[in-house]
């Protein structure tokens, strides 16, 4: 497996997301905290690829980035990923009973200090052991799931190895297809604006639709999906060029330098002003309204 590969799944996690009962949708944390975790503490030599202790450091190393991405009801309870995330197929979890190695059944305890242990599997062992793709991958997750960490330089603990909350320039290998193929399967490959829909069932499984960003990459080193939107490419190139643009009222605007009377094509974007985005079925992933206030403000006069 590539680091690509890997980070492709790193991006589909599957967190899962919570209902609107329980205030504004989002994506639960706590699979991608536990793997920055796990990250953390092999850098520190405090663990390796293939054993992962239950230990109060890894329970630290969790709470340090919860307690700044935590939303509404969140529980710090990092023992829900640290047997659920087998799930992934990467991630395997035991305990240790009487000298025998028993697959873990349950969330642990505190009391079991010692006693859990978890490895990655499926070739992330050999990918996690080298130093670099592990800063790749702490990289991808923290753009993924917590883009708003980039400010923050806060060490999360005081080590030899100087280990930093989150890296300050990402590198983007394997990350752009990742972020693609997300975008593309939350938009069911529909255009937000247009609704157009081609998606050839051949062995690439081409799709007529880009991913773009709200706020570019460049600048806002956030690959969440909700700083996203799934655009065919006559309207991804309209809006990378200010001539169209999302509005927070969750309506397309466009510039008035368009004149309807100039070709079809003008048309057909002049009459995209006031039309309502074609948005994710799952509220969770709705573009985030300072993504689309950035693009509004940007939208030629």
């Amino acid at each position: 497996m590539s680091p690509a590969d890997a980070i492709d799944r790193l991006y589909d996690l599957r967190p899962g997301t919570t209902p609107l009962a329980e205030g504004s949708p989002h994506e639960r944390p706590h699979k991608p905290l536990l793997i920055l975790a796990a990250l953390d503490l092999i850098d520190e030599g405090l663990a390796s690829a293939e054993c992962i202790p239950w230990c109060q450091e890894l329970r630290d190393r969790f709470s340090a980035r919860f307690v700044r991405v935590r939303k509404h009801n969140d529980q710090n309870t990092p023992e829900n990923p640290f047997l659920y995330l087998q799930s992934e197929g990467f991630w395997q979890s035991w305990i240790e009973e009487n000298g025998a190695r028993l697959p873990l059944q349950s969330t642990p305890l505190v009391n079991q200090i010692g006693k859990v242990f978890a490895r990655f599997t499926d070739g992330f062992e050999h990918l996690i052991a080298q130093p670099a793709t592990r800063q790749l991958f702490r990289e991808a997750l923290i753009s993924r799931y917590f883009p708003q960490l980039r400010s923050d330089h806060t060490p999360v603990v005081e080590s030899s190895s100087s280990l930093s909350l989150v890296a300050d320039e990402p590198t983007e290998y394997g990350r752009s297809p990742a972020f693609r193929r997300l975008i593309l399967d939350i938009y069911d490959h529909q255009c937000a604006a247009c609704g157009l829909r081609i998606r050839l069932a051949s062995g690439n499984d081409v799709s007529f639709i880009d991913a773009a960003h709200l706020i570019p990459f460049s600048q806002s080193r956030n690959d969440h999906p909700t700083n996203g939107l799934a655009l065919c490419k006559n309207h991804h190139w309209a809006m990378d060029r200010d001539i169209i643009a999302p509005g927070p009222d969750l309506h397309w605007h466009v510039s008035k330098r368009l004149d309807p009377r100039r070709s079809n094509g003008e048309k057909e974007l002049h009459e995209l002003a006031g039309k309502s985005l074609l948005l994710p079925k799952d509220p969770a992933f709705h573009p985030q309204e300072e993504g689309l206030a950035w693009r509004h403000e940007r939208l030629s006069a």
